[in-house]
C-alpha cells in the first residue's frame, strides 16, 4: 500500500477535481438533485456516473497492487518461506532448551539473559538521557536531522523525556527518595524500560516476515468481499486494519488518514477505522505479557485481541457518535449506495489473493532486513522513555496513593456481573489505558491474582484503541476532525462492551 500510495499522492484527487471543472456549470451541491444544466441529463445519473468513475479511479490507483504476471516460481517461494517464518516466529509455540514459547518471546528472554539486568539499566539511563537532549536542541535548532526527529513531539513528551532522565539516574545511582528508588517502583521500573527495548527492537524487526512478504496482502484481499458487509468499510480496511497489527496503531491511522485524503475512505469510513482497527503491534503484545511475567499466554492474547476487535468493530461502528458521521469524500463526493456495493467471492478470489502477495515480494528486496533497522530504533527509544517515564509514577501512585482504586470503585459490580475473579483488583485497569496502553497492566504488576484476571486486563488493555500517548493524538493530529471529548467517549463505549466479550474469552480459555 505504501509504494502505491506514494506513487499516486494527489493523482485521483487532482484528476478527479478536475474533469469536474472542465464540466461548464457543475458544482458538487448539483449532485444533490435535479437536472444537469447543460446537459439534460437527471442529476442523480450523473452522480451515479461520477461515482463509478471515482470507484475506477480508486481501484486502479490505491489499494492492494495485483500483477498476475508476478506469479512466478521465485516469488511464489519467497512468499511462503517468509511468511511462513514470520507465523512461526510469531504465532507457534516451539520448544527450545526444554522451554515452550513462540520464538520471538524465546529470543527476547535469551538476549535479556545475557544483557543481565544491570547492562540494561544502563542501556536505558543512557537512552533516556540522551533524548532528553536531543529534545533540548530540537526546541532550538529550526532545522536539522534532531528537529526533524522531533517534530511531532510537544512539551508534553518532552517533559516525560525529561522526567524518564531524572528517575533513571535515581536508580542507577541509588539516590533520591526511598518511594522512587525502591524495589516495587524504581527498580520495578527501570526494568520495564529494559524489557521494552529489547522486545519491541527485536519484535520490531522481525515483523518485516510479516510485513514485507506477502502475508499482509494475502490475508486483506481474502477479507475483502466481507469488509462491506459486516462492517460497512470498503476492502482495503482489512489491510488497514492488519497493517496496525503487526506494525503500530500510530501506521493504521496515518494510514487511514492518507486512504481519506485520497478519496479512498468517506470521512464516515475513515473514523471508523482509525477508531476500530487502528490496534496495538504484535511487539508491543510481546511487551504486556513481559510486565506480567505471563509470556505463555503470548499466543492467547493476540488471537483473542484480534477477534474481538473485529467483533467491537461491527458494534461501535453502528452506533453513534461514529454512526452519525458523514459518507462524504474528502473531494467533496457524496458516496452512493453503488459505491457501498460489497463484492462477492469467486472462484478468483484466491489467486488474486495470490497474487497480490507475489505483487509486493516482487517489489520487496533482501536489504529490508537491514533498512528498516533505523526505523525501528527511531521508534523504539521513545517508547523506552515513554515507559520510564510513566512506570515509574503509575507503580508510585498504585503503591502509595489510593488513586487508582477509586477511579475503578464503579467497575467493580459491573466485573462482578462478568464473574472476573479479583473484581477489586483489577477494576482500575479496566479505565487507566486511556493514558497509555500499559498502564492497566502496569496496576497489576506483581499483584498475586488469578491468570484469568491477568488475561483479562492485557486483553482488554488492547482492544479499547484510544489511549493519548499514541493512537488518539495521532487521531487529533490528522485531518479526521476526531475531538478530544469524542475520543473519551468512544473510548468509554468501547470499554463498556469489550468487557462482557473479553469475560467469555476468559472464561473459556482459563
Amino acid at each position: 500500500i505504501g509504494v502505491r500510495l506514494v506513487g499516486s499522492e494527489m493523482c485521483i484527487r487532482d484528476r478527479y477535481t478536475s474533469q469536474a471543472a472542465e464540466r461548464p456549470g457543475r458544482s458538487a451541491a448539483q449532485n444533490k438533485g435535479g437536472t444537469h444544466m447543460e446537459t439534460n441529463v437527471p442529476e442523480k445519473d450523473v452522480a451515479e456516473l461520477d461515482a463509478k468513475q471515482l470507484e475506477e479511479e480508486l481501484n486502479k490507483n490505491v489499494g492492494v497492487a495485483v500483477d498476475y504476471s508476478t506469479m512466478t516460481r521465485n516469488n511464489l517461494f519467497k512468499f511462503l518461506i517468509f511468511s511462513a517464518i514470520g507465523v512461526w516466529v510469531f504465532f507457534i509455540p516451539t520448544n527450545i532448551g526444554g522451554v515452550s514459547n513462540v520464538p520471538m518471546v524465546l529470543l527476547i528472554d535469551a538476549v535479556k539473559a545475557l544483557l543481565g539486568p544491570t547492562v540494561m539499566n544502563w542501556m536505558v539511563l543512557i537512552l533516556c538521557i540522551a533524548l532528553s537532549i536531543t529534545f533540548t536542541i530540537s526546541r532550538i535548532q529550526k532545522d536539522g536531522p534532531i528537529r526533524r526527529f522531533h517534530k511531532k513531539d510537544g512539551w508534553g513528551t518532552g517533559i516525560l523525556y525529561y522526567l524518564s532522565a531524572v528517575f533513571a539516574v535515581m536508580v542507577v545511582f541509588n539516590v533520591g527518595p526511598s518511594q522512587i528508588v525502591n524495589d516495587s517502583v524504581g527498580i520495578e521500573a527501570i526494568g520495564l524500560a529494559g524489557s521494552t527495548l529489547l522486545t519491541v527492537t527485536i519484535a520490531g524487526w522481525l515483523v518485516n516476515f510479516l510485513i514485507e512478504f506477502g502475508i499482509l496482502e494475502f490475508i486483506g484481499t481474502l477479507m475483502e468481499p466481507i469488509m462491506r458487509k459486516v462492517f460497512k468499510l470498503p476492502g482495503q480496511s482489512a489491510v488497514t486494519a492488519v497493517s496496525a497489527f503487526v506494525a503500530a496503531p500510530a501506521v493504521g491511522v496515518f494510514m487511514t488518514d492518507r486512504l481519506y485524503h485520497e478519496n479512498v475512505y468517506t470521512h464516515k469510513e475513515a473514523c471508523c477505522v482509525a477508531t476500530n482497527f487502528s490496534v496495538v503491534s504484535l511487539g508491543f503484545f510481546a511487551l504486556l505479557v513481559t510486565i506480567t511475567d505471563t509470556q505463555y499466554m503470548y499466543g492467547k492474547v493476540v488471537i483473542s485481541s484480534l477477534v474481538i476487535v473485529f467483533i467491537l468493530a461491527a458494534i461501535v461502528i453502528r452506533i453513534p457518535p461514529l454512526s452519525m458521521k458523514k459518507d462524504r469524500y474528502y473531494n467533496g463526493v457524496e458516496q452512493t449506495d453503488a459505491m457501498r456495493k460489497s463484492s462477492k467471492y469467486s472462484r478468483d478470489t484466491m489467486k488474486k489473493a495470490v497474487a497480490a502477495s507475489t505483487t509486493k515480494v516482487s517489489q520487496t528486496p533482501y536489504s529490508i532486513f537491514v533498512t528498516s533497522i533505523p526505523g525501528v530504533l527511531s521508534f523504539t527509544v521513545k517508547i523506552v522513555t515513554f515507559v520510564q517515564a510513566l512506570a515509574t509514577i503509575a507503580l508510585f501512585i498504585s503503591n502509595y496513593t489510593p488513586f487508582f482504586d477509586w477511579i475503578g470503585m464503579p467497575m467493580v459490580p459491573y466485573l462482578e456481573l462478568c464473574q472476573m475473579p479479583d473484581a477489586a483488583a483489577i477494576a482500575p485497569a479496566t479505565l487507566v489505558g486511556i493514558a497509555e496502553i500499559a498502564l492497566p497492566v502496569m496496576t497489576i504488576a506483581g499483584m498475586k491474582i488469578a491468570p484469568m484476571s491477568i488475561f483479562f486486563v492485557i486483553v482488554l488493555s488492547t482492544v479499547q484503541i484510544i489511549f493519548f500517548t499514541e493512537s488518539a493524538n495521532a487521531m487529533m493530529q490528522s485531518d479526521l476532525n476526531l475531538k478530544f471529548p469524542e475520543l473519551v467517549l468512544i473510548f468509554l463505549i468501547r470499554t463498556l462492551i469489550a468487557i462482557p466479550i473479553v469475560a467469555v474469552f476468559a472464561h473459556v480459555l482459563f
